[in-house]
């Protein structure tokens, strides 16, 4: 009862949710979010939607100024004329690794974990929930283009795949007031793990495949090469435990170094392990999904439908090999997660 009471008392305090979402699904919220473990170099901390907007502008196709910085959640622009917009640094990035102040976040203490919930009002009572982890930058791979040796790279090291804004998420499945299935978003990519309720964990079902580009005859294909993810997903405390990846932010279910592209000498890994407890239960701004521009006050950012960073690519020359440039166009918001991933419309004891 007094778990039920905090809850109840830490997301009361929160002004930025619907009010149609009913208390039992938001105290199943707060119940089952999860800690993120972030990595103990991780220079890039996550920040507040509000924090990132202050040091943005909007510009158009063409890279005129829509609106200047600062930008406030409340008054961004929305519309269909956004989704060819993006945000961007007032100032242009010189180079791919180059970083202005606000790239390095602020204390987790400070910053929400933004969470969308669907409740489907079907005979199983299915909810669906999606925690987003929002980053002003993700620093991509340092690339041997070469023969690596250890730490050392016989040929040269480059950075590829650095974006400005970072939407990252997990989204979890519950029915009659249990978890049924988590889904953990890497990248591009991710796993789905069921709910065992004997064991108290989650056991992983399937993983999506990595999609690299390559370059054949004049073009640009997509080929599948398939990602080892781990088997388990464990609670702490009774809530799912993740980790983030260090500087790019790809969440996975388990600490240790996860290797999800290997070409030739060319391999790109995520290195994740326990350093700070980002505990999102103790601070969630509750959402409830909604279609295009039906967001408003300061929710109103939700509908902005253009990219959250600059979209100017940088050292392309490697593409064809690496898959990508050395800085990238920043992602899309998180109207994209209001499918959490799962089966829609869910069907009961189905995901």
């Amino acid at each position: 009862m007094g778990y039920i009471l905090t809850a109840l008392a830490t997301i009361c305090f929160l002004a930025n949710y619907a009010n149609s979402i009913s208390d039992e699904t938001r105290v199943l919220v707060t119940k089952w979010a999860p800690r993120v473990w972030l990595h103990q170099d991780e220079p890039f901390y996550p920040s507040t939607v509000d924090f990132h907007l202050k040091n943005m502008q909007v510009r158009n196709e063409d890279e005129g100024v829509e609106q200047p910085s600062p930008l406030e959640p409340d008054t961004l622009a929305t519309g269909e004329k956004t989704a060819s917009w993006h945000l961007n640094t007032p100032s242009d990035l010189e180079c791919v690794n180059c970083f202005e102040d606000f790239f390095s976040g602020q204390p987790l203490d400070q910053v929400p974990s933004y969470t969308f919930v669907t409740e489907h009002q079907d005979p199983c009572n299915t909810v669906d929930v999606t925690y987003t982890l929002f980053y002003p930058f993700n620093y991509g791979k340092d690339v041997c283009l070469g023969i690596e040796s250890g730490s050392s790279c016989i040929g040269s090291w480059m950075t590829f795949g650095n974006h400005v804004g970072d939407w990252e998420h997990v989204s979890l499945r519950l029915q009659g007031g249990e978890p049924k299935q988590i889904y953990v978003g890497v990248h591009s990519f991710g796993a789905w793990y069921d709910w065992d309720p004997a064991t108290q964990k989650f056991i992983f079902v399937e993983g999506e495949p990595v999609l690299q580009k390559t370059y054949r005859e004049g073009k640009f294909l997509d080929i599948k090469m398939d990602v080892e993810y781990p088997q388990e997903l464990f609670l702490e405390d009774g809530h799912p435990t993740v980790f983030s990846a260090n500087g790019s932010h790809g969440v996975w279910a388990q600490e240790g170094k996860h290797t999800y592209l290997h070409i030739l000498t060319v391999h790109l890994d995520d290195w994740c392990d326990r350093g700070q407890p980002w505990d999102t239960w103790n601070f969630l701004e509750i959402y409830e999904t909604g279609e295009w521009d039906s967001f408003s006050g300061n929710q109103t950012w939700v509908d902005f439908r253009g990219s959250w960073g600059n979209v100017k690519k940088m050292n392309c020359e490697f593409e064809p090999i690496v898959g990508e440039c050395g800085l990238v166009g920043g992602p899309s918001g998180p109207h994209k997660y209001f499918q959490h991933d799962f089966q829609q419309p869910p069907a009961c004891g189905q995901v």
